[in-house]
């Protein structure tokens, strides 16, 4: 069954800032603060015994349909859990009687979670995304699988945190370069979107600034975020250099003069992936520039 997921807007997506469920005097706050999406969190930003009146007051603010709220998405508990059940049922039920909001994430993320809300999510708002949040040995080991088990996934999310935790590691680029990859190349293969982690250390904007340019240069498409601060730092890490983007407009148009043809620019043969890689870079460029 095809989905409603509107797959370009997904894929340009570059920021996706969290705000804490528990905490509705910020949500409009983050929804303001320029992010191309907001995460609601009703999981660990969520005291246990707040998780009810969280949920409470995250669908009454759905309901409403603040501007952006394409844009809002919402990180449940886990679905393998009752009271993910409830964070789940709650917001189909919103879906089904009219309130507007852009997804679902799920933490700790299986096939089988992924496949199962696509199939709900099929019976109430094809316009539903899901995004699934990779934070285990085992969703790391499955994240090819993961990537393909429903086509409202529209983006996998690296949940480092968790996985150091599990790998007794700590929090760094090098132990958790390994999952980082898997998960970029997982995503790669099923079409659809890679997001890192968000950096926590927010007084150091300098390692943010190389972290973040270790993660784009290994080929992930956006990042998440904690601070709104965090928003113009990512979209200005993800802007191609302009010398790039002029090189992919002259690929681009030595490709046409050919005629889709076999085509030689500055001595050097333009073969498909570099069309299609001088492509990524416009689209990316005029996406910024909006």
């Amino acid at each position: 069954m095809s989905s409603g997921v509107n797959v370009h807007k997904a894929m340009s997506r570059r920021s996706y800032l969290f705000v804490p469920g528990s905490r509705p005097e910020r949500w409009g706050k983050a929804i303001a603060a320029g992010a191309d999406a907001v995460i609601i969190d009703l999981e660990d930003a969520v005291a246990p015994q707040d998780k009810a009146d969280a949920r409470r007051a995250v669908l009454a603010f759905l309901k409403e349909a603040p501007e952006g709220a394409g844009d809002i998405f919402v990180r449940i508990n886990s679905p393998r859990s009752l009271i993910g059940h409830h964070d789940l049922g709650g917001l189909l039920d919103a879906a089904s009687s009219g309130a507007r909001f852009g997804g679902i994430v799920v933490p700790k993320a299986s096939v089988g979670d992924v496949a199962l809300l696509g199939d709900l999510i099929a019976d109430v708002d094809k316009s539903i995304e899901i995004g699934a949040l990779i934070e285990t040995c085992a969703g790391i080991e499955d994240a090819p699988k993961i990537a393909k088990a429903s086509s409202f996934l529209t983006f996998l999310m690296f949940g480092g945190a968790d996985l150091a935790s599990e790998l007794g590691v700590e929090i760094a680029w090098d132990p958790l370069l390994p999952g980082r990859a898997r998960l970029v190349q997982a995503a790669a293969g099923a079409a659809i979107s890679s997001i890192d982690m968000p950096w926590i250390a927010l007084a150091d904007e300098a390692g943010e600034r190389a972290e973040m340019q270790r993660s784009f240069a290994l080929g992930f498409k956006g990042r998440a975020a904690i601070h709104p601060k965090q928003v113009p730092i990512i979209h200005k890490m993800l802007a191609p250099d302009p010398d790039v983007v002029e090189q992919a407009r002259r690929v681009i148009a030595a490709f046409e003069e050919a005629a889709g043809g076999v085509c030689l620019l500055d001595g050097r043969l333009v073969e498909r992936p570099i069309i299609e890689r001088s492509r990524q870079i416009l689209a990316r460029a005029g996406r910024d520039s909006v």
